[in-house]
């Protein structure tokens, strides 16, 4: 039988008395056949959907959790989104499950087309099945001949569309001046009006804002005259009157500086007959970006540090006077730098021409050829490092020493570290024997290796001071063997020894090692 027809009988079971089987057919009551004969309020729904799928025996009204019932697989419309929580109800009015009929992508069946059909495309296209209100504005609109960029990507829709309430959108006129044409009547300080401007907005501004107006080309609108430098910063009103634009100066090309900046070059060169083609020194950058000048047209060309100094180091005020006599030469140095000599070398002698011993960097990179200017003495090891107030005194230059007789006399000025190492010992002064130039020590005097061993040997320890066998002071090449070695003791020592003569050279001729032999 049908779901839709009900048994109106009931087969009851019992047992009889004697425990054999009865079967009684026991008509069912007025009311319970009434219930039974009820038809199914869902429509014609498929033969294998079982009416447990959603109901239980607790009473029609209660359906299973979840049901078994899968609505994509059995109607070929998937509930997703929003539509997995509305009552069955909400779509299906009368509990005819098998009405409405809609596909997936048939929204307007049950919703209302708040576009009024102005929007061709299926609204799958913009809106999802989770709420109507989760649209990506921007990437619709990208596919429209108007895309969102700039300042247009903060507004809300209602911004542009006006009229269109509730979501009827119409096309707008993409233009800049159909929404924006107060705000080209009211361009201030460039009245846009009066000046003639035209109303295609993006040639001079962009959409992210008004002010940026980088897209404007000066040189279209004032006879090829570009913005460029310093020019490209300024406001508009620093060279135009505001309201009507018009030129506050007239210059008759790109070059022409002197039109608009008479007054700067005044300020700066009135008097000094420099010629009014600004561009021969200056950029457009900068008054002060002055790198272009050719000094040396002037016969002295910047060189070291003359290149980084300021105009006011060498000029007056008018930017052309000299504050020091005209230099002769490239080379005339002590014109413009007297004071600096006479701060260092005056009663020195040194002559004037300072580029013999500094260049044009710095006055302390010296390089002076001092074996010139003192009589052959070179600076050699140490004294190539030392200051020049190590030997000298400033200003003059004069000695603090005795003048050295020559590049080895080196006591005439190293006395007193003399004194403090041998003083008493009977050594020359003849430094160079045992020292060099490059410092005192260590010194490269080895009396062991390169005379007699004293250090070392039978010597060791047998003398106190140098004295002890030199006996002639000063004259280190005399010594006396016999001071310790007496004649008798000697004597009887070399019995026998053939040409035996008892003198300190005979015995060093022999015993060069210090041993005896």
């Amino acid at each position: 039988m049908s779901r839709s027809a009900r048994w109106s009988q009931t087969l009851l079971c019992a047992l009889g008395v004697a425990g054999t089987p009865v079967l009684l057919l026991v008509a069912a009551s007025p009311d319970v056949a009434a219930q039974q004969a009820v038809q199914s309020p869902h429509g014609t729904l498929p033969d294998s959907l079982q009416c447990s799928a959603c109901h239980t025996a607790k009473g029609w009204t209660v359906l299973r959790k979840p049901l078994g019932f899968e609505h994509g697989a059995e109607t070929g419309f998937s509930l997703t989104g929003a539509h997995t929580s509305v009552a069955c109800t909400s779509c299906h009015t009368h509990l005819r499950f098998d009405q409405p009929v809609v596909k997936q992508n048939e929204c307007a069946s049950c919703h209302t087309d708040v576009h009024l059909g102005r929007m061709l495309q299926d609204c799958a296209e913009c809106h999802t099945t989770t709420s109507f209100r989760q649209v990506d504005g921007q990437r619709i609109h990208a596919r429209t001949s108007f895309p969102l960029t700039g300042a247009h990507r903060q507004l809300t829709c209602e911004a542009c569309h006006v009229t269109d309430a509730g979501g009827a959108f119409s096309r707008v006129d993409p233009e800049c001046a159909s929404c924006h044409m107060k705000d080209y009547q009211a361009a201030r300080p460039v009245n846009h009006v009066t000046s003639g401007f035209p109303t295609t907005c993006t040639v001079c501004h962009n959409t992210v804002a008004w002010n940026d107006t980088r897209g404007f080309d000066h040189a279209a609108v004032a006879r090829g005259y570009a913005l460029i430098g310093a020019h490209a910063v300024i406001p508009c009103a620093s060279c135009h009157r505001p309201g009507d634009m018009a030129p506050l100066f007239t210059p008759a090309n790109q070059n022409d500086c002197v039109t608009c900046h008479q007054a700067d070059y005044d300020r700066v060169h009135s008097g000094t007959s420099f010629p009014t083609t600004c561009l021969s020194c200056h950029d457009q950058n900068s008054w002060k970006n002055v790198g272009k000048f050719d000094h040396g047209l002037t016969g002295f060309q910047l060189q070291g540090a003359h290149a980084s100094l300021p105009c006011s180091s060498c000029h007056a005020s008018d930017g052309r006077s000299l504050l020091f006599p005209k230099p002769a030469s490239q080379q005339d140095c002590v014109s413009c730098h007297q004071a600096d000599y006479n701060r260092e070398h005056a009663g020195s002698g040194f002559p004037t021409t300072c580029l013999s011993c500094h260049n044009q960097n710095s006055w302390g990179n010296a390089t002076v050829d001092h074996a010139a200017l003192a009589g052959g003495f070179q600076l050699l090891g140490a004294h190539a490092t030392l200051a020049c107030t190590a030997c000298h005194a400033v200003p003059g230059y004069t000695l603090l020493f005795p003048n050295p007789a020559g590049q080895n006399d080196c006591a005439t000025c190293h006395q007193t570290q003399f004194t403090s190492a041998h003083g008493g010992q009977g050594y020359p002064t003849t430094c160079a024997m045992c020292h060099t130039v490059s410092a005192w020590t260590p010194s490269t005097f080895d009396h062991d290796s390169q005379y007699f061993p004293i250090y070392s040997g039978t010597h060791q320890g047998r003398w106190s001071t140098c004295a002890d066998c030199h006996t002639v002071a000063s004259d280190f090449s005399s010594f006396s063997c016999l001071v310790c070695h007496t004649q008798s003791s000697t004597d009887s020592n070399h019995t026998g020894v053939k040409g035996y003569v008892y003198t300190s050279t005979a015995c060093y001729s022999c015993h060069r090692n210090g041993g005896g032999g």
